[in-house]
């Protein structure tokens, strides 16, 4: 059974993740966007730079064809929010790319975004799964397809720039004489910021540019065990940030310029404040596993805010209503009102530049004063290698039994709104969730101090490991 978890269908390439069940699910895909008594309008198709995914694209593009859908391919990797601009600038239906984002590199997938740019809601995907036939349906000739002008093989490029250019002032980061690390992991982001800010004072080292299916042997996460050689970087060079986006480009992770990692539970508040500074305003919201510091940043300037489940389609639906300002999810992707309704991590590194153009100060400096005045809190992710089904009796086991403490810190409440969260006051918590695109059960927690948050995370394995036997 093919199903969609917190962001696309994933699965293993030549065990599950077939050129069959690729067809497959996009005949599911047309079933459902199909409109009663309409012909099939436009559809988009991209791709990253997993293994086989140029193949696995023309195949979703000639499945698309047959069934009576117009198509735009890009012809070579690029990042998912590309495919996101294109399909807001075409006016497209829908968009298909292959890709399983962060994944690693065994992993392939399947991302659909809507016709304005944002991850296809709930609803959507469940419609989808629903339609997916046992058997895929016929393929299209693409050189026919060509020859007739179904199929236009067309960058995404452009349509992409033209909305990072409306996100930040170019010229004056050019201008900065910043200097730069950024690594885009050998994934689809490739050099675009490098080319972005080309031709002015700024510096742009890029690190891993060159597509690599096995991502150099390193997990396409940007995650701070991941990207040991961008701190060094930043570090030899004297940068002034370093800066990583995941294997199809819509997430970043970040160091400053003593190599310090600044998680993106930093990242989301401080860009969230740099924008209320210049005079922005709107409702503010997160994912269940991001930092209490939007909560309290929101709370300091009245602003209304939001929590909601793990998946940033929950909150490309409120973007998509009007009614964000900013919205982050904890593992680096960050949505901001004027883009598309969609995280993109090189958008996320030109408004960070440009925070740092605007304040004059460098990174370091921005992360401590943002934690002087909303306060320090510490946090930490631990992925436990389970499958899906024993994760989920974990956190049922939890959230029927919860624990007094963890850590030494009291436990004052539970909120089960996406697996189960234990709270620690306004202080902090910790989160038990089944992941919903891979086989881990992911122990999340925030805490005041790093001795409180290192003893949380240690008794909340041991206690899910006891769990488990």
């Amino acid at each position: 059974m093919i199903r969609f978890g917190t962001d696309g269908w994933r699965a293993v390439i030549a065990e599950e993740f077939t050129l069959r069940n690729v067809r497959r699910v996009c005949s599911g895909i047309d079933r459902a966007f199909r409109v009663p008594g309409a012909s099939p309008g436009l559809a988009v198709v991209g791709h990253d730079t997993r293994f086989l995914s140029r193949r696995f694209a023309e195949s979703a593009a000639a499945t698309l064809l047959a069934a009576g859908w117009r198509v735009q391919l890009c012809p070579a990797a690029s990042p998912t929010p590309a495919a996101s601009c294109q399909v807001a600038a075409s006016g497209a239906a829908f968009a298909v790319v292959i890709t399983a984002s962060h994944n690693a590199a065994p992993f392939s997938g399947v991302k659909i975004k809507d016709s304005s740019g944002a991850s296809a809601a709930p609803s959507i995907t469940a419609a989808v799964e629903q339609e997916i036939p046992d058997e895929p349906g016929p393929l299209a000739d693409l050189v026919e397809a060509r020859r007739t002008g179904r199929l236009e093989d067309l960058s995404f490029a452009a349509a992409h720039r033209e909305r990072l250019s409306r996100m930040a002032d170019l010229a004056a980061i050019r201008s900065s004489g910043l200097r730069v690390v950024w690594d885009p992991m050998h994934g689809a982001a490739g050099r675009l910021l490098e080319e972005l800010l080309a031709g002015g004072a700024a510096q742009v080292t890029t690190l891993h540019a060159e597509p690599d299916p096995l991502f150099g042997g390193v997990h396409p996460e940007p995650l701070e065990r991941n990207l040991e050689e961008l701190r060094s970087q930043v570090i030899a060079r004297r940068a002034a940030a370093g800066l990583a986006t995941d294997g199809d480009g819509d997430r970043i992770g970040a160091f400053d310029e003593t190599g310090q990692f600044v998680s993106p539970l930093r990242l989301a508040p401080l860009l969230a404040w740099s924008l209320i500074r210049k005079g922005r305003s709107g409702p503010l919201a997160k994912t269940f596993a991001n930092t209490i510091l939007l909560d309290r940043i929101a709370q300091r300037y009245g602003l209304p805010f939001s929590t909601f489940p793990v998946g940033f389609k929950y909150i490309a639906s409120e973007m998509q209503a009007g009614r964000l300002l900013l919205g982050g999810e904890e593992s680096g992707g960050i949505g901001v009102e004027g883009f598309i309704p969609e995280r993109d991590g090189t958008m996320v590194s030109l408004l960070l530049l440009q925070a740092m153009v605007d304040s004059g100060s460098t990174l370091s400096a921005m992360v401590g004063e943002l934690t002087r005045e909303f306060g320090e809190t510490f946090y930490a992710r631990r992925d436990l290698a389970l499958p899906a089904e024993a994760g989920r009796q974990i956190v049922e086991r939890l959230r029927a039994a919860p624990p007094a403490a963890l850590g030494g810190l009291r436990i004052t409440g539970a909120d089960p709104l996406d697996g189960i969260k234990l709270l620690f006051g306004d202080e902090g918590w910790i989160l038990f969730r089944a992941s919903g695109t891979e086989p881990v059960l992911r122990v999340y927690s925030e805490a005041p101090t790093r001795e409180s948050l290192d003893a949380v995370m240690s008794e909340a394995v041991r206690l899910a490991e006891a769990a488990q036997s």
